[in-house]
């Protein structure tokens, strides 16, 4: 469970920090909007990760170490995606700090602590995103046959 886990929390994280560097690329880093996408790439990832896991088990596995394999993916990949983010305002872009000041979840904070802000909310939304797809996943891949009850 856990080297799964493991194995694709760090893609994730690699396909989190790709396409933030596209979107850098591109010029679309300050559209809050596109944050969307994040969550997208979060549930690929978490759902390769469960998928690989009954495989690797031959299909049966428990509720709670596919949930477990679920949010050890999102966990691993949102710390991993939140310390490239502090590292990389940090180092290279102060201009994308000030934008994120301006944002009325990141509060007046931000000019206190702004690493410390911008890791915790990034945190706070990879982790949740990521076992809300864990759990919704898992409603999917605890049935064995994965059919629905009472269907033809």
């Amino acid at each position: 469970m856990e080297k799964i886990g493991l194995k694709y929390g760090l893609f994730t994280a690699l396909g989190l920090i790709v396409y933030f560097l596209l979107m850098k690329l591109v010029g679309l880093e300050q559209v809050i909007e596109l944050r969307f996408l994040n969550g997208v790439i979060m549930a690929i990832g978490v759902t390769m990760a469960i998928r690989a896991f009954k495989i690797s088990r031959q299909g049966n596995i428990g509720y709670f170490s596919g949930l477990g394999t679920g949010i050890i993916t999102s966990a691993l990949a949102t710390v991993l995606f939140a310390v490239f983010m502090v590292i990389y305002i940090k180092a290279f872009d102060d201009a994308l700090l000030n934008v994120l000041a301006g944002e009325q979840f990141f509060g007046g904070r931000m000019a206190i602590t702004p690493g410390i802000v911008i890791f915790m909310v990034l945190m706070l939304e990879g982790v949740i995103s990521g076992f809300m797809v864990a759990f919704i996943a898992m409603q999917w891949f605890k049935r064995r046959d994965h059919k629905v009850p009472g269907s033809p």
